[in-house]
């Protein structure tokens, strides 16, 4: 077996041994962007990319793929136009291995600390560069969150002790990300050092004021509480009355007193030793509080996980099905892609036949594919998921579903379909009665009104989502509608107002932090868009943020929107950045807003 390390500093290692590597940092390159890359590229991109001085770039190119076929002891290797990967069974790579494999087989394997390509640099490949910045980020966030699957699992299993360590490791790597401290103070309040987890909370809060001015949130000291004791006089008639008042607490709308009553109920089913009363209540309570409380996926996040040990200890996987359904949309909210898929082959593995919950499955396994940028994986999905919805009478998995494709249909420029998918997906949530959602399939539908150039029914729809998002107190309902109201001020001459609204659409993403991060990314590059249009200033900033945020968390069209705008933006350097991203996602219209800006350049250049 042969090891290619590209994390850290690159290495080839066959049975503990470091092997002779590429001669030359342009073959690390080269094999770091194909290991990088899902599908085939192109030898003239690549050319581009990384020989784009050479007197002869395809044979520089030739040179280094003879290479890589050599260390990899791979003769049909790194073959074709476009250039394959086709590395042999025997030969393995360290990021292909973080980004698939369980974190279990990662943790130990992979230096999760190191930075892709440590010490290189290539400063006369500018489109590279920008290329290989957004594949260190991605890498490092799939670093983290092996080391948060890992210590989320080992407190889900009772193993608090092997959690700490793994938690302290995530929190070197982001320590500005707060879901990451409340994850090392439950481990710590769980392993019995509760006074550590508390001089942690105090440690923390005090650093967020010093360096952000604002504190952590209340869910941060939360985690170092201890679990509700439990009741003396428990039963199985009076936990099943408190989940059920839970139940329909929640359901009407009346969180905290439900979420009350589904903690004593989890309390009460420990205290009768009743596993399958016991997995229910966790799944009600953590399911409540990831789409019910603003900032408490942690929490939520421990209960769902617990109900699946649970589950899994006495040997019932089925009574986890919507738990592991659950832990799913939590990563998909936060476009942790892998471990979500993860979660949703567990779910559906238990499924069964019903149509409910595989809807749910199949319309979170859709929107995993669509914010990664592969519509044309996404579509089936969602077509099933309505077709599963209808057999199973879910009208909220329908309107979902539907939102999701009518969105999709939007981004590619199929307006008239978007329509039809959006109007359906009103409808639906209407008769379901869901006015949590509401919002949001109608400022989709604003947008669709924009695309055709009726902004002002596009503004009283946008209006109207805004008003609805903010009742329901959703900050990102409310994030997207802003986002539209800004656009229809832009295209009325507004610009004041437009830059203000487009800044307040990121805004709301950011109060809390769970809240869906390719909206934020949506939103961010709309405000991106308008500055460059009216000449504001902090673009370079603006840029930045965009492709550090849609590089972070692998969303493909948002990375391509992020180097087009840096295009746009006078950096003529980032167009094979730019090239590069667009090919990795199926969008026509991304290919043919490229297309406009290389017009644009050809125009410029002639004079």
């Amino acid at each position: 077996m042969v090891t290619i390390k590209l994390l850290g500093r690159p290495a080839l290692v066959g049975d503990g041994v470091e092997l002779e590597g590429p001669r030359g940092k342009k073959g690390w390159g080269l094999l770091t962007y194909l290991v990088g890359n899902t599908a085939a590229v192109p030898r003239e991109r690549l050319v581009r990319l990384l020989f784009p001085d050479a007197q002869d770039g395809l044979a520089a190119l030739r040179w280094n793929l003879a290479e890589l076929r050599r260390i990899t002891r791979g003769p049909h290797a790194f073959a074709g136009d476009p250039v394959m990967l086709s590395l042999t069974r025997d030969v393995q790579v360290d990021v292909h291995l973080l980004a698939a494999a369980p974190w279990y087989e990662v943790i130990d394997q992979v230096d999760l600390s190191a930075p892709l390509l440590e010490g290189l640099t290539f400063p006369s490949c500018a489109g590279f560069e920008l290329w290989l910045e957004g594949e260190r980020q991605r890498v490092a966030a799939l670093a983290a969150a092996a080391l948060r699957e890992a210590a989320r699992e080992e407190i889900a299993s009772a193993r608090a002790d092997e959690a700490v360590g793994h938690a302290r490791r995530l929190v070197a790597l982001q320590p500005w990300d707060e879901n990451c401290h409340e994850l090392l103070v439950r481990a710590l309040a769980q392993s019995g050092d509760v006074p550590g987890a508390r001089a942690h909370v105090e440690l923390v809060t005090e650093t967020f004021l010093n360096e952000l001015g604002v504190p952590p949130s209340r869910s941060v000291s939360a985690a170092a509480e201890p679990l509700l004791a439990r009741p003396a006089q428990a039963s199985r008639t009076r936990t099943e009355a408190q989940l059920q008042a839970g139940v329909t607490a929640v359901s009407a709308g009346a969180s905290d007193t439900g979420i009350g009553s589904l903690r004593r109920a989890v309390a009460g089913a420990r205290a009768v030793a009743d596993p399958e009363l016991l997995a229910r209540a966790l799944i009600h309570l953590g399911s409540a509080q990831v789409h019910a409380v603003r900032g408490a996926d942690e929490a939520g996040v421990a209960a769902l996980r617990e109900a699946v040990a649970v589950a899994e200890r006495v040997g019932r996987p089925g009574l986890a099905t919507a738990a592991c359904r659950e832990l799913a949309w939590v990563e998909f909210l936060r476009c942790r892609f892998e471990p979500a898929e993860r979660w949703l082959d567990r779910a559906m593995a238990t499924a069964g036949a019903d149509d409910s919950e595989r809807a749910w499955i199949l319309l979170t396994r859709g929107s995993l594919r669509s914010d990664a940028g592969r519509y044309q994986e996404a579509i089936p999905l969602f077509l099933d998921a309505v077709r599963h919805a209808e057999y199973g009478g879910d009208l909220r998995a329908s309107a979902m579903a539907l939102t999701h494709l009518g969105r999709l249909r939007l981004l590619r420029g199929e307006d008239d379909l978007a329509s039809e998918h959006l109007d359906r997906a009103r409808a639906l949530a209407d008769q379901a009665g869901w006015l949590t959602f509401a919002s949001y399939p109608l400022s989709w539908s604003a947008e669709v009104a924009m695309h055709a150039g009726r902004v002002d029914e596009a503004a009283e729809l946008f209006s109207r989502a805004h008003t609805l998002a903010v009742e329901v107190g959703d900050p990102c309902w409310e994030s997207l509608a802003c986002r539209g109201l800004g656009l229809v001020a832009a295209e009325r001459g507004e610009h004041t107002i437009a830059a203000r609204l487009l800044h307040d659409s990121r805004m709301a993403c950011r109060r809390v932090n769970d809240a869906y991060v390719w909206l934020e990314a949506y939103g961010l590059a709309a405000q991106v868009t308008h500055a460059i249009a009216n000449g504001l200033g902090n673009i370079e900033e603006l840029v930045d943020d965009l492709d550090q945020l849609a590089s972070v968390h692998g969303m493909r069209e948002l990375q391509a929107e992020a180097a087009m705008l840096r295009v746009s933006a006078g950096r003529t350097d980032a167009l094979e950045a730019a090239r590069s991203h667009v090919a990795a996602v199926d969008n026509p219209m991304l290919s043919a807003r490229l297309s406009q800006l290389e017009a644009t350049l050809a125009r410029v250049d002639a004079g």
